[in-house]
């Protein structure tokens, strides 16, 4: 049997990381080899060859035949300096809608509020008899929640409000207006010997 001799690393004469990762990783060849050659690119410009990663506008520049601009994450930004902003288009947003339909035989004016529509201020509003009327408001607060809406009958004080929490969604223009009843959360105004009462219908 031959004795293989061993070999001693010399620090002063090698590196051991080098070597080592070299002879582990057959892809950290590549990336070394790689490495050498950035590091020993053609001081002519015109002879470097651009870097694969390049996002921006190439134009003629004074360091050599082309010069990246913009380059970097965030693509082409262009110049900063005195650039003109564009009005952001119309968005979108979310509405919440109740439609409360007046079941009763008597015209009934009522109030309601959206907490999402000037801090829940409450508006009059006069439905006659089997009529219909959709209300609406955008999603808001901190957490972009839906409306919470109340109703009151009494117009003056507006005392035992009823809380209408489920609404429907409608995802329309910031200039957007509902017109058909059938888009809001029904709910139907009844009354009984109790007095007049707001309930949701199925």
């Amino acid at each position: 049997m031959q004795a293989r001799r061993t070999r001693a690393i010399r620090p002063n004469g090698e590196q051991m990381e080098g070597r080592l990762l070299t002879a582990a990783f057959p892809s950290m060849r590549a990336a070394m080899a790689e490495r050498a050659m950035l590091r020993n690119r053609p001081i002519d410009p015109a002879l470097r060859t651009p870097p694969r990663r390049a996002p921006g506008v190439t134009v003629p520049g004074p360091n050599g035949p082309r010069t990246t601009i913009g380059a970097g994450f965030l693509g082409n930004q262009g110049p900063r300096i005195n650039r003109p902003v564009a009005p952001a288009p119309v968005a979108n947003v979310n509405y919440g809608l109740i439609t409360i339909t007046n079941t009763t035989e008597a015209t009934i004016t009522f109030s309601v509020s959206a907490s999402t529509f000037e801090n829940g201020r409450f508006y009059d509003f006069t439905l006659k008899a089997g009529q219909s009327q959709v209300y609406f408001s955008r999603f808001g607060g901190p957490f972009d929640s839906a409306p919470t809406f109340q109703a009151s009958f009494d117009t003056a004080e507006r005392r035992n409000a009823i809380q209408l929490a489920e609404v429907n969604t409608v995802y329309a223009s910031t200039r957007w207006v509902p017109s058909d009843p059938s888009l809001g959360r029904p709910y139907a105004i009844v009354a009984d010997a109790g007095g007049l009462h707001i309930v949701p219908v199925s």
